[in-house]
């Protein structure tokens, strides 16, 4: 029986074109989960299960951080946050899923705000988070290797309408 994904299955198209192999198990991520002390929303937990837990980790372009260092990446946003005069503390309900060390940003969802939350950024200087995405499967769609997968096969499409 195929899996049923009800917020990345989009990512499904993705996966095969580049041949991906290597997706995680729903016992994988539960244990991901288990170590981080977290339950992922149902959208994040997908992008695991079809893409794995190295491209699931990286999803965000120039992530400075490789899976397995969730924790170092919220250290990352921590120290960000540290420079900066701010009106909000990164509590343990903000799930960090990319942090620029270089440029000085961060992404986060947070985990009580649905299967499939909002994702916000912060930017070192700004006094606040802004919202940067209505969901986690849109912020994904918005990703740049995600938007070239689509500008490569909508180029074979039109090579295989010409014949």
């Amino acid at each position: 029986m195929a899996a049923e994904y009800l917020y990345m299955d989009f990512l499904l198209g993705y996966k095969e074109y580049f041949g991906i192999a290597g997706a995680c198990t729903e016992e994988e991520v539960t244990e991901i989960e288990g170590k981080l002390g977290v339950k992922f929303p149902r959208s994040y937990r997908e992008v695991y299960l079809i893409l794995g837990k190295h491209r699931g980790f990286r999803f965000i372009d120039d992530n400075s951080y490789k899976f397995p260092q969730y924790e170092e990446m919220r250290a990352g946003a921590e120290e960000i946050m540290s420079q900066c005069d701010i009106d909000f503390v990164l509590d343990k309900n903000m799930f960090i899923v990319g942090c620029f060390m270089e440029n000085g940003i961060f992404y986060f969802f947070k985990l009580n705000e649905g299967d499939d939350p909002p994702v916000y950024r912060y930017e070192e200087g700004d006094r606040e988070y802004k919202l940067t995405a209505e969901s986690c499967s849109s912020f994904i769609q918005q990703r740049n290797w995600y938007s070239g997968y689509l500008y490569l096969k909508k180029g074979e499409d039109k090579k295989s309408e010409k014949g």
